[in-house]
């Protein structure tokens, strides 16, 4: 399957069909998620700056995690 190489945060959203508030809830802010992420992902420095994600990576992330990610309590 074909992917693009890099993903920004609205790839990211098409790709899972969530959008970017639950995404960051269930997925980015959480932090043992976000440990692992961060390793083949940009996270914003500031305002101006923007998500960006290698996306064969970030693909992988999500199936492996995919049953822990759906039974997650929210983090806040």
């Amino acid at each position: 399957m074909y992917t693009k190489t890099w993903w920004s945060m609205e790839d990211l959203e098409n790709e899972t069909g969530r959008n970017r508030n639950w995404l960051k809830a269930r997925v980015l802010k959480v932090p043992r998620f976000r440990e692992e992420i961060q390793n083949f992902a940009h996270y914003p420095i500031n305002n101006n700056d923007q998500y960006r994600f290698v996306g064969s990576e970030m693909r992988k992330f999500l199936e492996d995690n995919f049953k822990e990610i759906f039974e997650l309590e929210e983090v806040k």
